[in-house]
């Protein structure tokens, strides 16, 4: 695990939004905007080639346009285009991808999903999905996704395979007064796992414990390990796994931390 640059993609001091919208109601759109609104202090990019601004923030035709670094960007533009995005992100020295866009392994698309990994890690830039909701962090003050706001304040953090349960649980947060300080979806999984969230929250300052909703493990040997290390620094993990007509995850999920 490359704790900085997984520091960047989680903890982000500048977040490109790339495929920013102008139109209400569509993803780009939304990010922009969820960042906006939960008082995000780093520096937020729209990246959109027929856009001057996109509310309120100045729009840029590429990343390479983009004055400042960037750690992060929120991508969430049509697959096929998603290679050229990772090569112009890992020239302009960006150190992790949320790929929100979908239409990759998850439809049959592997070789894709892979071509964008492996530009990724040409540039030493990490994967969080594709497929993804995004990732929220109340610490950071940090809602990169299109989920629509930020949870409930707490110690816990969620890992989800799942993004509909992930949204499920950041609504329930205030239902049920259950609080957590980082939502992370994780999608495909086509580069960061859940070994190496396990490992990268056991050491983050603002998480007591860790829930995960697990569909399928790549490396359980690593699971492990990166789990065992958990318990060293004192960071609990609970694991809520899928089962068939799961309308309750989140309740189970909830009654586990509160």
């Amino acid at each position: 695990m490359d704790r900085e640059v997984l520091n960047g993609l989680l903890r982000p001091k500048a977040i490109a939004v790339i495929g920013a919208s102008t139109t209400e109601g569509k993803i780009g759109y939304t990010v922009v905007k969820n960042l906006i609104d939960s008082d995000y202090e780093g520096d937020v990019y729209p990246i959109n080639p027929k856009a001057d601004e996109i509310l309120g923030l100045k729009a840029y035709p590429s990343v390479l346009d983009v004055p400042g670094p960037i750690d992060a960007a929120a991508v969430v533009v049509p697959a096929k285009i998603v290679p050229h995005i990772a090569k112009e992100c890992g020239k302009k020295g960006v150190k992790g991808l949320i790929i929100i866009a979908s239409g990759f392994s998850e439809v049959g698309r592997e070789e894709l999903e892979q071509e964008v990994v492996d530009i990724a890690h040409e540039y030493g830039m990490r994967v969080l999905g594709p497929n993804i909701v995004g990732v929220l962090s109340n610490s950071d003050d940090c809602n990169a996704s299109f989920a629509p706001f930020l949870p409930l304040p707490g110690k816990a953090a969620l890992v989800s395979q799942s993004g509909a349960l992930l949204i499920a649980m950041d609504a329930s947060t205030y239902t049920r007064r259950v609080g957590f300080d980082k939502l992370i979806s994780i999608g495909n999984m086509s580069d960061v796992n859940f070994s190496d969230l396990v490992a990268w929250l056991s050491e983050d300052e603002n998480t007591a414990c860790i829930s995960l909703y697990i569909e399928g493990l790549k490396n359980g040997r690593h699971f492990i390990e990166a789990s065992r290390g958990a318990g060293k620094h004192r960071a609990e993990i609970r694991r809520l796994r899928a089962r068939r007509g799961g309308g309750g995850l989140a309740h189970r999920l909830a009654g586990w931390i509160g």
